[in-house]
């Protein structure tokens, strides 16, 4: 709908004298013409069209044709799946939430832009994207439909977030120490990217943590002997990382005296 036709009269035996009269059927502009053209008609309806040619020669009508002109409707593409699944944020790795699409009057429609790992399947009348996104980034798909009448496109995004990573960032030696009660142990510190903070468990008392992102640290006096095994875990983001390492806290020496008889 919205194109326009072109009708001309090609019949033979006609002469110079010959009158033609046209009638174009609904919804048509013009509705009528005189001469053998060519006319251009536009339709603002749909459907089958009685289209019909009167032919006269002097007085005499010597041909009346009657056709069909069938006017399809334009192309639609519409979201039909929840509206938010046209703007996700995703972690790698992880499946999206599936978009479709419908159109109206297209054989079949593509999509552009995808993140890899993420494709689109056609199944008249929809179109459907899904898959598990393995880049990270932000990926601004368009989908266009091809066929029918016209061409209707949408866009949409995909932003998929990286997986966390976690890293001892002090020496290499500070996740094995060794030292006396009530002495400082060497500071350890583990960077992050992605998440939004750290736990850290299985520390001996008098051993605190600070969070200032993207870095954890370790750090402070142990007051109770024995052999600690830590576990920092990170939180928020996608994805969780874990680290451990061991503090071993030796008690202070004794001496006691030990009268003899």
């Amino acid at each position: 709908m919205g194109s326009t036709v072109t009708f001309t009269n090609n019949s033979s035996g006609t002469t110079a004298t010959s009158t033609y009269a046209w009638n174009f059927g609904s919804g048509a502009s013009p509705a009528t013409a005189v001469g053998a053209g060519p006319h251009a008609v536009s339709y603002s309806t749909t459907g089958a069209k009685d289209v019909s040619l009167t032919v006269v020669e002097g007085l005499t009508r010597i041909a009346n044709k009657t056709g069909y002109v069938t006017i399809l409707s334009d192309n639609t593409l519409t979201l039909s799946s929840a509206p938010t699944t046209s703007a996700q944020t995703v972690c790698v790795n992880s499946a999206i939430d599936n978009i479709t699409y419908s159109t109206t009057g297209a054989t079949g429609a593509s999509v552009t832009g995808l993140p890899a790992g993420v494709s689109s399947s056609w199944a008249s009348p929809n179109i459907t994207i899904s898959g598990s996104p393995t880049a990270a980034g932000t990926f601004t798909y368009t989908v266009t439909t091809a066929g029918g009448c016209g061409v209707e496109t949408a866009t949409g995004s995909i932003t998929v977030t990286a997986a966390n990573t976690l890293s001892l960032t002090s020496a290499g030696t500070t996740t094995t120490q060794s030292l006396c009660v009530n002495v400082a142990i060497a500071s350890i510190t583990y960077s992050t990217t992605g998440s939004t903070g750290l736990s850290i468990t299985g520390l001996p008392a008098g051993i605190a943590t600070n969070w200032t992102s993207p870095t954890a640290t370790i750090s402070g006096t142990p007051t109770a002997a024995g052999t600690f095994t830590y576990t920092v875990t990170t939180a928020g983001g996608c994805g969780v990382e874990t680290a451990t390492g061991s503090i071993t806290v030796t008690a202070d020496n004794t001496l006691t005296l030990i009268r003899s008889r």
